[in-house]
């Protein structure tokens, strides 16, 4: 089944595969920053949208708190924090959030569990009233503690640990558990045989997400057995792996963030493997395959994500901030971490101006409790009251069951609008 952003309804009339033909990181699926220029954070218009005016906010700030690893030897989402930055520009330049200013405060974790405590507590030491777009490998240090200071973590792309699918104050908008099973769904949709997939090696995360993509690779009809190669987290020498998955298979998905896709490259070259690749959006892009666009597997290469891709109208105002405040050009900014963000922080202040009275942590966390937040497109309405209680709530908190699939060579959308998958990742059909 469908969701039509132009006419914001779910169409039931329709099943996923009458037009495929025609889309837990997640666990992998925000794009790293590099040392690369892309200019992706820099097409599109200029609209006049962020430069309205309007009374400055007055008054003490709304302060949130956003977390990613920048300083690491694994991978970084420093782009995170800056679309965050941007975002709080672009908010307090259309005069804030019910009139008050909205300031940000970032911290690098640096992949560091100790390091993710700390920006934590900073967070609620300083008042933030909630903590929004976050992504760090290392939410089960980070969840537990906002939970004790009533602090929600608000609209990020990524869900990893259990907790984060349990607790009561998490509300993911982006689409894990279901992101990287979508890549297999899509390579079964697309005729491949012979499957295998590259997936990072994070124990008690990996098991559910495989789980996931033997249902979804059931349910579209794929009668092979799913080749599972895993991946260390940190950048290596990934010959091996490489071998494995390219040893009789015809299309290869990547459960991966950029930098192992990078990394990955040079040996897919050197095996010379004619293989279909699949990744996920902001991963499997044109950074992470810069010096390898004609290899047949990047040629045909094919994007799962979240979200739409930057270039859809949705993004009109994200893409006019990115210009008009500067963004770095470093970055691909058509990833679920920019995106992500983005939409996460467009959440987050509807939920804010719909609390009345005090704004505070606990206030917030009730109103987002049951809101229903309409992102105008950039992710499917989400209703925060509706759990997925399918495989006994190991996945709960998950308010988002939708892939949007596009090619990676222009970034042409491969399905209309974004595609229901969550019979399919129950192992129901399609």
């Amino acid at each position: 089944m469908l969701y039509n952003r132009a006419t914001s309804r779910w169409d039931w009339s329709k099943s996923v595969s009458a037009v495929a033909v025609g889309v837990v990181l997640a666990l992998s699926g925000c794009g790293d920053s590099t040392d690369d220029t892309s200019s992706s954070g820099t097409n599109g218009p200029d609209t006049t949208a962020t430069s309205e005016s309007a009374a400055q906010p007055t008054g003490a700030p709304i302060k949130t708190s956003t977390i990613s690893a920048v300083d690491y030897n694994g991978p970084t989402y420093e782009d995170i924090q800056v679309v965050a930055k941007i975002y709080a520009q672009y908010i307090n330049d259309k005069g804030g959030i019910n009139g008050r200013p909205l300031e940000v405060i970032t911290c690098d974790d640096k992949g560091d569990p100790t390091q993710t405590e700390a920006c934590a507590r900073k967070a609620i030491d300083e008042g933030a009233i909630a903590d929004v777009g976050t992504f760090t490998y290392n939410q089960s240090v980070m969840v537990p503690l906002y939970d004790k200071a009533d602090t929600a973590v608000f609209g990020n792309c990524c869900n990893l640990a259990p907790i984060e699918f349990t607790s009561r104050n998490t509300f993911q908008m982006g689409n894990n558990p279901v992101l990287n099973p979508a890549g297999v769904a899509r390579a079964v949709q697309d005729g491949c045989k012979d499957i295998a997939v590259l997936a990072l090696d994070l124990p008690g995360i990996t098991e559910g997400v495989t789980m996931l993509m033997d249902n979804m690779a059931k349910s579209y009809g794929y009668e092979g057995k799913i080749k599972y190669v895993k991946v260390p987290l940190t950048t290596q020498d990934y010959t091996a792996q490489v071998a494995q998955a390219t040893d009789g298979t015809d299309c290869i998905s990547m459960f991966l963030s950029q930098s192992n896709i990078s990394g990955l490259m040079p040996a897919f070259a050197q095996t010379g493997g004619t293989q279909r690749l699949y990744g996920a959006q902001g991963n499997f892009d044109k950074v992470a395959t810069k010096g390898y666009e004609k290899l047949p597997g990047v040629e045909k290469g094919v994007v799962y994500g979240a979200y739409p891709p930057l270039q859809d109208p949705v993004w009109e105002e994200f893409r006019a901030a990115l210009k008009k405040y500067n963004a770095p050009k470093k970055f691909d900014y058509n990833s679920l971490a920019a995106l992500g963000t983005w939409a996460a922080y467009t959440g987050f202040t509807q939920v804010a101006e719909s609390v009345e009275g005090d704004l505070a942590p606990a206030s917030f966390l009730k109103a987002a409790s049951t809101a229903k937040v309409d992102t105008g497109g950039m992710t499917p309405p989400i209703d925060f009251t509706k759990t997925w209680d399918a495989f006994d709530g190991q996945f709960k908190r998950t308010f988002n069951l939708t892939a949007t699939y596009f090619d990676l060579k222009d970034s042409k959308p491969l399905a209309e609008g974004f595609v229901d998958l969550q019979n399919a990742a129950e192992g129901k059909g399609k």
